[in-house]
């Protein structure tokens, strides 16, 4: 077995500190998009239901328009009925007049009645969406200053990065090559776990007991020695 200082085997200890650090720095930042999608989602379905709220209320307006036109087209019939009584030469004529007449302001008095019902729609549907556009405005404040805090977390997440990345390259660079080159292989099949401690004969990475005699050689510190269940390396705290 390989012949190793215990300053090695600490670097080896601490490299995997820092690269478990660099790893959860970077799965934090790797995940704020999608934690500043997730409220900016949440603003997306406002604008959604105002949106909806405001084709409601076009809806409304278009129905309020044709109301109006036809209130004026029947007007207009109604002018032109008054005017043709005046030429009327029999009373048959003139009541048949009379009746369309009556019919047409019948039908424009319903209309009417629409008309009026619509307009109170339109200014509960103008009200409603006014009420939803100043939520929506508090809501969109609050997701601007959270995605600001996230954004200013993320800056000192980056920094703590750069910096943990460079000690980790540091702490490497004091380690033999070789060992390196173990540590890492170690690692790729290890679920990134390459160095373990031993507490009373048991491996930390397996939870297997060791031999014991394998056990007191660890205490010697001047071999490295791997565990024999999933070979990763094996340090004791003394």
């Amino acid at each position: 077995m390989n012949k190793i200082t215990r300053e090695q085997i600490e670097l080896l200890i601490e490299l995997q500190q820092k690269e478990a650090a660099v790893a959860k720095v970077q799965s934090e930042l790797d995940g704020l998009p999608a934690r500043i999608e997730q409220i900016v989602s949440g603003l997306k379905e406002f604008e959604a239901v105002i949106n909806s709220k405001k084709e409601g209320l076009s809806e409304l307006k278009k129905v309020y328009r044709s109301y109006d036109a036809e209130i004026q087209t029947n007007q207009g019939r109604i002018t032109k009925r008054e005017e043709q009584l005046r030429s009327v030469t029999t009373n048959k004529e003139y009541q048949a007049i009379l009746k369309e007449v009556e019919e047409i302001k019948k039908a424009s008095s319903r209309i009417e009645d629409e008309t009026i019902e619509c307009l109170d729609k339109i200014d509960a549907a103008e009200n409603e969406v006014k009420e939803k556009e100043k939520e929506y405005l508090a809501e969109e404040t609050e997701v601007n200053q959270q995605k600001a805090v996230f954004e200013a977390d993320a800056d000192s997440e980056r920094r703590s990065l750069n910096e943990l990345l460079s000690e980790r390259d540091k702490i490497s660079g004091k380690i033999a090559p070789e060992l390196i080159k173990q540590y890492e292989f170690i690692k790729s099949y290890a679920r990134g776990i390459a160095i373990v401690q031993v507490k009373e004969s048991i491996c930390m990475g397996c939870n297997m007991n060791i031999p014991p005699q394998m056990y007191n050689e660890l205490h010697r510190e001047n071999e490295l020695k791997t565990c024999p269940h999933c070979h990763r390396m094996l340090y004791v705290i003394q």
